[in-house]
């Protein structure tokens, strides 16, 4: 099995999912903030180490899943 997270980041804080991938937890975490957040997939397990460079994870595979406001779309 493929070990991967998902991580979202906002101007505030970054958050990621752990081993139980729970994304409708981490999207409701970002929600609170009312703020636009990115979303990405990331093809590591979440313990992996990895740069983060203007909000964003630095691992070859990442996939950018948009941005969100209160869980919708943000333009």
């Amino acid at each position: 099995m493929n070990e991967f997270h998902f991580y979202a980041s906002n101007v505030f804080e970054w958050v990621t999912t752990n081993e139980t991938r729970d994304l409708p937890a981490l999207i409701k975490m970002m929600d609170k903030a009312d703020v636009p957040y990115s979303l990405f997939y990331v093809p590591v397990p979440h313990t992996a180490n990895y740069e983060i460079k203007v909000y964003q994870p630095q691992v070859e595979g990442t996939i950018w899943l948009g941005a969100y406001k209160k869980g919708k779309k943000y333009q």
